[in-house]
């Protein structure tokens, strides 16, 4: 039987630790903003800014999505089981990752195909 309890305040814990870690990174950012001294370290500091804000955007909401998908499985029967092959996941892997949507072998399928793609 799953701990269903448990696992939903884990993945709400992990929703607002990312969301402060979100509101921090922003928070840094202002300061670079206010802190420019030069046209040549404004424009290096831009470049950071995009590029880290890029890399947040889609990691944040990535993972955002995954714990909000299995915040809303939580109060169905699919919650467990794995998106590809139905079986159940183990309450262990669930533990480790709430968010799992995979088994361990099809987690494992899936990026085997991901890498022969590249």
């Amino acid at each position: 039987m799953l701990q269903v309890e448990g696992i939903r305040k884990k993945l709400l814990t992990q929703r607002r630790d990312l969301f402060r870690q979100v509101a921090q990174t922003e928070e840094e950012l202002r300061w670079f903003q206010r802190d420019i001294e030069s046209e040549v370290e404004e424009r290096g500091q831009e470049e950071t800014m995009v590029q880290l804000l890029d890399r947040l955007d889609g990691r944040a909401k990535t993972e955002i999505e995954a714990i909000d998908r299995a915040l809303f499985k939580l109060g169905t029967e699919r919650y467990g089981r794995c998106e590809r092959c139905g079986k159940a996941i183990p309450q262990s892997r669930l533990e480790a990752v709430p968010t799992a949507a995979l088994c361990l072998a099809c987690e494992q399928a899936e990026e085997s195909q991901a890498t022969l793609r590249k």
